[in-house]
């Protein structure tokens, strides 16, 4: 189902409604009025979600950095927790 704008021609409120496909009237929804007429509503802008190939080559990068970052941190805290472990063991 749709959502058709309409206007009151009684107490000129402008609303939107969920109707059934070429629905032309409704019942206004602020004085209850039967036949609010459909009006044309202005289209939404259309979402831009796609970046440009410069754009996306510099997000990958981005990633890469950030992937080669975590993992070095990663290897340098498991390092120091085996070296630590093996200190612990020695010193018993």
């Amino acid at each position: 189902m749709p959502i058709y704008e309409f206007r009151c021609g009684e107490c000129e409120a402008r609303f939107e409604a969920l109707a059934a496909a070429g629905t032309e009237t409704e019942e206004c929804r602020e004085c209850g009025a039967p036949g609010a007429v459909r009006v044309m509503s202005v289209p939404a802008q259309t979402p831009k979600f796609v970046k440009t190939g410069s754009g996306n080559r510099r997000q990958e990068q981005k990633n890469r950095k950030l992937k080669a970052a975590t993992k070095a941190d990663f290897k340098a805290k498991r390092q120091r927790a085996r070296t630590a472990a093996k200190a612990r063991g020695k010193g018993s």
